[in-house]
């Protein structure tokens, strides 16, 4: 029986370590967005700021449905 709980314990930690790298490429992917629109102001690109403010827009939303659905189920 040990070997069957470790390898739960074992999947866990996995899974938690997949979590974490999927949050930090979330938040890394917001902040290039940001980072993008504000090269883009900054250069008088008009198109490439309102691109980037909605791609922005759209991962922030998305982050919280995903927050309220975990929450909910």
């Amino acid at each position: 029986m040990t070997s069957s709980s470790t390898t739960v314990v074992a999947m866990a930690d996995a899974n938690a370590a997949i979590l974490t790298l999927g949050i930090a490429a979330y938040a890394a992917a917001i902040l290039i967005g940001i980072g993008l629109g504000i090269n883009a102001i900054q250069h008088h690109r008009r198109q490439r700021a309102i691109i980037a403010a909605v791609v922005v827009g759209v991962l922030v939303l998305a982050g919280v449905v995903v927050a309220v659905a975990s929450s909910i189920h």
